[in-house]
């Protein structure tokens, strides 16, 4: 028999046997520690919950008595309750799986920091008044950003990469076809008031946007692609669609998710004529009972939502102030009240070789895809009649006779660049061989003449053949000097060529009121855009009626037929050239005088710490902090 020695080999084997078991026991020895250091901090925040309502019952005595220690006790507990919320919802690998640290990987980014601090409010400025908060209801931006941080949706839209990413939605199937999408949901996730939401929020949600007596026009023209929502069981939903459609994922994934307990309260009359219905899963929620909001009081605020089933972003409030003057916010600005501002063009200027600004501030400037282009519209039809830009001629005259260019560079300081349709240039849905129509006064003359416009009196304003005056109204926003500007530089344009353009100011609700009922006869405003636009909602002739954004009134069957074919196009490289043709058409008819898209210019205080700049602009304030020293409001 072979001699049964024990060698070096055994020897060094046994070592490496005897490592492992140590490291795999210090490992479980760490995840102990870890687990036991989550529930000690849960438990001191309980207990940290207790002392503070105590205190502050101490410091409120009804009399308005407080003595210096109690207070400074109070102020003591704050702090530490402030720095507890600074460590993660849950360390990675223990109580969240995969999905969870995916959807909020950019919340967590920032905790790494060495001077990472929880607590403080994010306090902003709008330049109007915010007239509804209700979603669907509300159709302007301000009620639309409020909206994003309240409600959820099933997927999110990763800022980087621009690919979809799990959020209420932990994973997702797509039929080979595109038409079927089935979505598996967390079973962890709240509303604010702690009731679950599941797959019969989602199959509400759909159903309530498509019932015709909610005043949701715009959603319901896009939701109209879904054949049905429908719910297996509380965690399984899907949606299909009644044909391809380009975004139909989007349509799905983006949703904002609505509470069937908390909206089937309401009737849908109460629904519509509720200013602030705003109720969600998000990581904030109103800072008062949603039915008891009202527009009026010149702020907006937002508080953390305590019941948040997800990674809590740093600040514990949000804020937005209405302040309709510019320059009052910008010495709001100035004087630290607001932490971030959008300057007009000629501010911008100023403010950018401002040493003691900048010394405060940081400035960034960035252009994105998605950012939008500002236009003049032409309203077709008003109170049921035609009017002088019903002519394709016409509307290529006023093009004409606007010098987009001189704007670009004057008015918006070197900030905009000429568009020539509604697709960005650095888009692929950008047709690169459309150039914008050039400033030409006199061929803009000539296509009036053609139209029969000619002054026919001798008074320097031209007339149609039955000798009515070409006058009209321009409403725009009163709050801003930017459009103020460019009102009267187009009336001195138009002048030139006996055009009578007035100037007509408005509040914005106002000015709201007066698009939703067609009832002008120009208009400008800029339109917000994304990754890929679809132009149905605003051009598509079944857009005019029943509250669409085609408010001018504008036809045009071949268009029409594009749009319809682009849309169910799931080749990219066709619906691209599908686009390109909408472009074109869109170019020629000229419903819209496309002014120019932007760069997008903003200061924010140097306070806020993790603010980057990504392919769609600034990443979210959820990934802003600010560290403890410099931390300021709600102490």
């Amino acid at each position: 028999t072979m001699d049964q020695r024990f060698g070096f080999k055994d020897f060094v084997l046994l070592m490496l046997i005897v490592a492992l078991l140590v490291s795999v026991w210090l490992a479980m020895k760490q995840y102990d520690r870890q687990w036991d250091q989550l529930q000690q901090i849960q438990a001191t925040q309980k207990d940290q919950a207790t002392e503070l309502k105590h205190l502050s019952q101490l410091l409120s005595d009804g009399k308005g008595h407080a003595s210096a220690d109690l207070a400074e006790q109070l102020r003591q507990l704050r702090e530490q309750m402030a720095a507890a919320q600074t460590q993660p919802a849950a360390p990675e690998g223990i109580s969240k799986d995969q999905a969870y640290q995916e959807a909020f990987a950019r919340i967590f980014a920032p905790r790494k920091n060495a001077d990472f601090s929880a607590g403080d409010w994010y306090v902003d400025a709008f330049g109007a008044a915010v007239g509804k908060l209700t979603p669907l209801v509300s159709t302007d931006a301000y009620g639309s950003l409020i909206q994003g941080y309240v409600q959820e949706s099933l997927a999110s839209r990763d800022p980087e990469t621009l690919e979809w990413k799990p959020l209420i939605a932990k994973s997702w199937t797509i039929s080979d076809d595109g038409l079927v999408m089935t979505f598996t949901l967390r079973d962890d996730v709240r509303f604010s008031d702690g009731s679950p939401l599941n797959a019969r929020d989602v199959e509400f949600t759909y159903h309530w946007i498509m019932n015709p007596k909610v005043a949701a026009p715009r959603d319901r023209a896009y939701y109209d692609k879904l054949a049905s929502v429908e719910a297996s069981d509380d965690y399984h939903v899907t949606f299909k669609l009644k044909e391809p459609y380009f975004q139909g994922f989007e349509l799905a994934g983006g949703m904002s998710i609505f509470s069937a307990r908390y909206y089937s309260q309401f009737t849908e009359d109460k629904f519509n004529d509720s200013p602030g219905l705003l109720f969600g899963s998000g990581p904030y929620k109103l800072s008062m009972d949603p039915k008891e909001w009202r527009p009026g009081s010149g702020r907006i605020e937002l508080v953390r939502n305590d019941k948040y089933w997800g990674a809590a972003p740093a600040f514990d409030r949000i804020v937005y102030r209405e302040i309709t003057d510019e320059t009052a916010r910008l010495v709001a600005f100035r004087n630290g009240e607001i932490d971030v501002y959008n300057p007009q063009p000629d501010q911008y200027v100023k403010l950018k070789n401002d040493a003691q600004l900048r010394a405060e501030k940081d400035l960034h400037e960035y252009e994105s895809v998605a950012g939008g282009y500002r236009y003049v519209a032409w309203n077709q039809m008003r109170n049921g009649k035609p009017t002088f830009f019903v002519d394709a001629r016409v509307r290529r005259a006023m093009t004409m006779l606007t010098d987009r260019a001189a704007m670009c560079r004057q008015l918006m300081v070197g900030l905009a660049t000429v568009s020539s349709g509604p697709f960005h240039r650095l888009s692929p849905q950008s047709d690169p061989n459309i150039q914008p129509r050039p400033f030409d006064p006199d061929a803009a003359k000539k296509l009036l003449k053609e139209a029969g416009y000619e002054d026919r009196d001798g008074d320097g304003v031209i007339e149609s053949s039955d000798g009515t005056p070409f006058r009209f109204k321009l409403i725009y926003p009163s709050s801003s000097t930017n459009y103020q500007q460019m009102a009267f530089a187009l009336k001195d344009s138009y002048a030139r060529a006996g055009i009578m353009l007035e100037p007509d100011p408005l509040e914005w609700t106002i000015m709201l009121q007066r698009i939703d009922q067609r009832d002008f006869d120009a208009m400008t405003l800029g339109w917000t855009s994304g990754v890929e636009n679809d132009p149905f909602q605003i051009f598509h002739s079944s857009q005019i009626g029943d509250g669409g954004d085609n408010y001018i009134a504008y036809r045009n069957p071949e268009l029409d037929k594009l749009i319809d074919k682009a849309r169910v196009e799931m080749n990219t490289d066709k619906r691209m050239e599908l686009w390109h043709a909408v472009h074109r058409i869109l170019h020629e008819d000229q419903p819209y005088t496309f002014l120019w898209t932007s760069k997008a210019v903003i200061f924010v205080d140097k306070r806020m710490h993790n603010v980057q700049q990504l392919k769609l602009g600034l990443n979210s304030r959820e990934e802003w902090y600010v560290p403890r020293a410099l931390q300021k409001w709600g102490r």
